[in-house]
Formats: structure tokens, sequence, C-alpha cells
């Protein structure tokens, strides 16, 4: 009856992850939080109609392409003061931690923009500046960065009000906005674009890497679910004797997504591992329950942040 039990559970998550691997898309996976950087007193503030633009137009190309993109302010409300401007690198990945909904990444922009004056003649020309750079929330791994403009606009029109300025500006910047969302995009996807086959599921349930037998090289899995970011997670096994811990590490390594590891501390009764793997968090934690029944183990699993925790319950 337990090997029945067992068979059933592995078949079921095997039909429901083919359901959900279906039904969304490769980046559905992935939230973002897109958030400006104003604490260069040159760069425009977020309080500013061409900001509201550049953040709007970049959310929406993010959005379009498969992303889920989470607003900043609804996020941040009753926790933070929303409507602060100059703001910087420390205070939005704090915000970005804070938050209840679990975010992935962030993407953080800077917005330059000028009017230079020509020599000879009353004339001026615009010029905006966008980067941006997508940092790992969890780990604070750097992920990518890009930059559009830094050339000559066409001239404004002459006169032109500071509502004119504006309106112009603000045109050209959304759509750098694209160019730029269109930029991240492809560079997050590339980023988290896992390699090799399928993945399977073991008897006990727990989503193997595609291809791995025993002795060979672990590889990532590809569309089983493996389109997560890339996450560092910090495993720490409790109480467990160095052969029980190298019978634990013998099966981490062989899950879907898993990446690489190597161990930060051992000693006779304890193990912390950095644990890359492009797996999400519930499916993480799942996996070490079972793997606990596996190797026959009595063990509590708790999950923080990026922290994972297995405690061995010890019995007579």
């Amino acid at each position: 009856m337990a090997l029945f039990k067992r068979l059933m559970l592995g078949f079921a998550l095997l039909m429901s992850f083919a359901v959900v691997a279906h039904a969304q898309s490769p980046n559905s996976r992935i939230n973002l939080l897109v958030m400006s950087d104003d604490a260069d007193p040159d760069t425009v503030p977020r309080n500013n109609r061409i900001f509201n633009r550049v953040q709007l137009q970049l959310s929406e190309y993010l959005n379009t392409r498969g992303f889920q993109v989470y607003d900043e302010t609804s996020l941040a409300l009753g926790i933070t003061q929303t409507a602060r401007v100059r703001r910087r690198d420390a205070e939005l990945i704090e915000i970005a931690r804070a938050v209840s909904t679990p975010v992935d990444a962030m993407v953080v922009y800077q917005i330059y923009a000028s009017a230079r004056r020509a020599v000879a003649a009353d004339i001026r020309f615009p010029e905006i500046r966008i980067a941006g750079r997508v940092l790992n929330v969890r780990s604070g791994q750097f992920i990518a960065a890009f930059e559009v403009g830094g050339f000559q606009l066409p001239a404004l029109p002459n006169p032109c009000s500071a509502e004119c300025l504006l309106e112009t500006v603000g045109t050209q910047s959304r759509l750098l906005a694209a160019d730029l969302g269109a930029a991240i995009a492809q560079k997050l996807e590339g980023f988290a674009r896992p390699s090799g086959g399928a993945a399977a599921v073991g008897k006990d349930g727990i989503v193997l890497g595609g291809g791995t037998a025993a002795g060979a090289a672990p590889v990532a899995a590809g569309g089983d679910g493996c389109n997560n970011l890339p996450t560092d997670f910090v495993i720490q096994l409790r109480d467990f004797t160095t052969a029980e811990v190298d019978r634990v590490e013998s099966e981490f390594v062989r899950w879907g997504c898993y990446r690489a590891h190597r161990a930060t501390q051992m000693t006779s009764t304890s193990a912390d591992f950095f644990y890359s793997t492009s797996a999400d968090s519930a499916r993480l934690t799942r996996n070490f329950r079972l793997m606990l029944e596996l190797v026959g183990l009595n063990g509590q699993v708790t999950f923080s942040g990026n922290r994972l925790v297995v405690s061995k319950v010890a019995t007579r």
C-alpha cells in the first residue's frame, strides 16, 4: 500500500507539473519590481512627468513579454513612505525584500534628460539617456545592465515652454523606455533559460534533473518549470550525522533545476550549503520533505527568505 501511494503521488506531481508548464509562458514564473534610482541629482526625479511615462512604458513592455510585473507603490503601501524621492540603492533593495509578494528581481533605472543649446543659433536639442540594471532580490546577484539613448534628438520647437519641453522629452523617453524593456527582457530570458532535457519524476515524487543517472553530472531541466531566475539558497542541515549529510547531499544534486552547490560550513552534527537552483522555494521545500521520507529520516523543514533549515528529529 505504501508503494502504491508513492507511485500515485509521483504520477500526480508529474501530471500537475505538465499542466502548469503548458499553461504558463516561461517568463510568467518571474516576478519583477520596476523601480527608479533617482539619488543622483542629475537624474529625473520620480515625481516628474517624464518619469511616469518611462515607468509605465517599461512596465507595460515587460508585462507583455510574459513577466509578472508588480507596482511598487501598491506593494510598499503601509510599510514605507511611497512618495519619497532621491532614493538610493540600499533603500530600494530594502523595499524589494520587505514587501509581502515574493519578488525575484528588481529592474532599476535612471533617466538623464537635458537640452543642449546650439553655439551659433537659438536652437536647443534635447538629449535623453536611460540606464537600467537588473538585480536578484534574494541574493543580490547582478543579472544584467543596458543603456539606451545618449544621442542628439530633433531640435525643440521655438519657442518651447516648460510644458512643451516636458511633453517633447516625455514622448522621446517613452520610446527609449520600450527599447530598454526589449533589451532587459532578452537578457532576463537568456539568464533564466535552462539547459538540458525534460525532467523526470522519481517514484518518491521528487522531480529529478533531465537525463540524470547515477554518477552522471546533473543538468538543469527544461520545460518543466525551471524558468525561474537562478537563485542561491542557504541550506542548513542540523543534527545530522556525517553519513546522513552525505546521503542528503547525494540526493539534492539530482533534483531538477539544480545548477551548483558548495559547502560553506561542516561539523560533525551539521552542514551548511550554498545551493543554486532555478526551482522556486515551494518546489525546493517539497523536495526536501519528500527526500526525508525517502531516506527514512524524521525531520522538519522551515523556510524564510532564501534560507532553508532542515532539522533532524531524533527518536528513541
